[in-house]
């Protein structure tokens, strides 16, 4: 009888432990709006607060958020746009930490919308993430050999994810890849590198590795880290489970400033048989970034205090999205991976228990 009460107990404990795995992966966070508003777009004008509405319109399915003030308003922001001279109405676009960039007039002339967030790097960053594993964006320095070494490393990096990727929890269609910002393109790509910190061309290259809706694995991979091989270490962070006890800084990486039209929306979520949008997925999330290390702030006061999501603030202007392979009332079933894991550790129970009930059996005859 001991013997049954052993098979049984292991039965349950295997069950819970199967049943209970994560459903995501970092990757698949990192598609999260958790953080939708990254960034904001000031207009600064004479005599009006008021944001054009069609120029907000472009912005709707971005991270950027847009925002009107007065030239007479006693405001950071005022200040930086007169201290760049800057003809009203005037632009200016600000991160989460208060860095300030000044829109030229050729830049809001032409397109504003396109100047910030259709570069061609962001162009391929739109079209790559939601495909492939991730990409790692490699800025060049001033020396063609160490730009030469950091290429080659950085390809070995991403050939060697792409051989262990059939072993990771989710199967991605496409490996990671590297996309190369030449110092010729540099003033192309201004936006982009002003919201990573780089406002000049850098003396040796470094790099970034990048996934989910634009998130920053990590912090920027200097030459040596590049060589030193770090640059495979980001990569594979991004394939492991959610809930595997890392930080929440390396969960919910800095975003770049990004457009998500509803079409990339549509096909991340027949991809990943799931929408990263929907209300129940999204509190899900946040209840695993919950579980995480809650230490108060690091030295550097970045805090890492698990995020309180509210619904309705949330998910009041996110476009529905049809998608016919989950059920949104029944959120556990929506993912057809799930479905298995529980049919599986279930049809493993009864296996379990009819061969524990059978050799008890045949000892007492």
């Amino acid at each position: 009888m001991k013997g049954l009460k052993l098979i049984l107990a292991s039965c349950f404990f295997m069950y819970v432990a199967t049943v209970q795995a994560c459903r995501y992966t970092i990757r698949e966070i990192g598609f999260s709006t958790l953080s939708k508003v990254t960034y904001v777009i000031y207009q600064i004008d004479e005599n009006t607060t008021a944001f054009p509405r069609a120029l907000e319109l472009s912005f709707v399915n971005s991270n950027i958020k847009t925002y009107g003030l007065k030239s007479n308003e006693d405001s950071p922001v005022v200040a930086f746009a007169k201290s760049k001279n800057l003809k009203f109405p005037a632009y200016v676009l600000v991160d989460k930490n208060q860095r300030m960039l000044a829109m030229s007039q050729d830049d809001y002339n032409t397109n504003l919308t396109s100047g910030i967030l259709s570069s061609p790097v962001q162009n391929r960053l739109l079209e790559r993430l939601p495909v492939n594993y991730a990409s790692v964006l490699l800025i060049e320095g001033s020396n063609p050999l160490e730009n030469e070494e950091a290429r080659k490393t950085i390809l070995k990096a991403c050939e060697r994810i792409t051989n262990i990727m059939p072993n990771m929890p989710k199967q991605v269609d496409v490996g990671p890849d590297m996309i190369t910002i030449s110092r010729d393109e540099f003033n192309k790509e201004r936006v982009l590198l002003w919201s990573l910190g780089v406002e000049d061309i850098p003396e040796k290259p470094i790099a970034f590795v990048m996934y989910g809706r634009g998130r920053i694995m990590g912090e920027v991979l200097n030459y040596e880290n590049i060589v030193a091989g770090n640059t495979f270490k980001l990569l594979s962070i991004i394939g492991a489970d959610c809930e595997c006890g890392l930080d929440r800084k390396w969960l919910f990486g800095y975003q770049v400033p990004l457009n998500w039209p509803k079409q990339t929306r549509q096909d991340l979520s027949d991809r990943l048989g799931f929408d990263v949008d929907n209300p129940m997925v999204l509190t899900e999330m946040s209840r695993i970034l919950a579980m995480e290390n809650r230490v108060p702030q690091d030295p550097d006061g970045i805090t890492y205090e698990p995020i309180v999501v509210d619904l309705d603030e949330e998910f009041d202007d996110i476009p529905e999205i049809e998608h016919n392979l989950q059920p949104e009332e029944s959120p556990v079933l929506e993912n057809s991976e799930s479905n298995y894991i529980v049919w599986y550790s279930l049809f493993a129970l009864i296996l379990i228990i009819g061969i524990g009930v059978f050799f008890v059996m045949r000892k007492k005859s």
